[in-house]
């Protein structure tokens, strides 16, 4: 049986979920999450990650972003480069 993988562009396929982009050149990963601070689900919590493997991730920086701002950033990110992964492991 075939799974289908989301497609990359598909920024927040799940209501809650999140999602993360890696790019290896840059050594950089890149969390997005909803902010659960908020009621409405309207804002999104982008953390950045310094990843230099095997070592585990180093937080950089963290801002918000309202959703639709967020899922413009998830596209062109996955436009210049950046790819979808999995969470980190710690």
């Amino acid at each position: 049986m075939l799974i289908s993988c989301p497609s990359p562009f598909e920024a927040f396929d799940k209501p809650q979920g999140e999602g993360w982009l890696v790019n290896g050149d840059q050594q950089l990963v890149v969390q997005f999450k909803p902010d659960a601070s908020t009621t409405h689900g309207q804002w999104v919590e982008l953390r950045t990650y310094k990843w230099i493997r095997p070592q585990p991730p180093v937080p950089e920086s963290r801002r918000r972003l309202t959703k639709p701002s967020a899922s413009e950033a998830w596209k062109h990110m996955v436009k210049v480069g950046w790819r979808r992964c999995a969470p980190p492991v710690r």
